[in-house]
């Protein structure tokens, strides 16, 4: 019996190298590529971070009258101990404090998530005004929240009050028509915009709710932290 070797041609033998090339050369773009990716996401992701960050500041300025020096603390409820609460102290230049900017947040909108901030001045049991963060509301309906001078007004000097035990809200916000407002905790809607209103006034009530017991829970810290 013999045994016979077949050599491939020589076609055959440069196309195998031009294969394995091309393999070589795909690898070193994607590679190349991938890196380029991780870059480009990196300085993009610490850009709007950087932006993120400066927004935040400058509308908590803007929320806590006659700040100009902004402090950021976390604090945990007894209610729910692992959801971090976000409170933005508003110092003056001396380090005086004078009030602070809290998030609400709700999914509810029409077009998703919405989230804002609003003022509240601990020793007034007031909230001074609101600043949509996010929304992606309909263009002229739901996002009027933004723009709304009537919506607006409804938080411009809100009290907010807590019983004897610091626990609780005398008056839980809640929404009414337009026009049937006045009462206490009551927010009128914006016409033509129930569903973008309520979520608002959904992340303002259980904001409100949770955090603000927890401001003057820490009250003293917050104060004595300006110095």
């Amino acid at each position: 019996m013999s045994v016979s070797e077949t050599t491939p041609p020589v076609d055959q033998k440069k196309d195998n190298a031009g294969s394995l090339a091309m393999l070589r050369t795909l690898g070193a773009i994607s590679f190349v590529s991938g890196i380029l990716l991780s870059v480009v996401y990196q300085a993009t992701f610490s850009r709007i971070q950087t932006n993120t960050e400066e927004r935040i500041r400058s509308t908590v300025l803007e929320l806590v009258p006659g700040s100009v020096i902004q402090k950021e603390f976390t604090f945990f409820s007894e209610a729910s101990p692992d959801v971090p609460r976000t409170v933005y102290a508003g110092y003056d230049a001396s380090g005086t404090f004078l009030g602070v900017a809290l998030e609400a947040i709700d999914l509810g909108g029409y077009g998703g998530e919405i989230k804002l901030l609003y003022g509240y001045i601990p020793d007034e049991h007031k909230i001074v005004g609101t600043k949509v963060l996010l929304c992606k509301e309909t263009p002229g309906l739901g996002d009027k929240i933004k723009t709304d001078e009537h919506f607006q007004k409804n938080f411009e000097s809100l009290s907010v009050p807590l019983d004897d035990s610091r626990q609780h809200l005398l008056y839980p916000l809640k929404l009414v028509k337009a026009g049937a407002g006045g009462g206490p905790g009551q927010i009128e809607a914006i016409s033509g915009a129930t569903i973008s209103s309520t979520a608002v006034v959904n992340g303002m009530k259980e904001s409100t709710e949770v955090v603000l017991p927890l401001v003057h829970q820490h009250l003293q810290e917050l104060k004595e932290q300006g110095k």
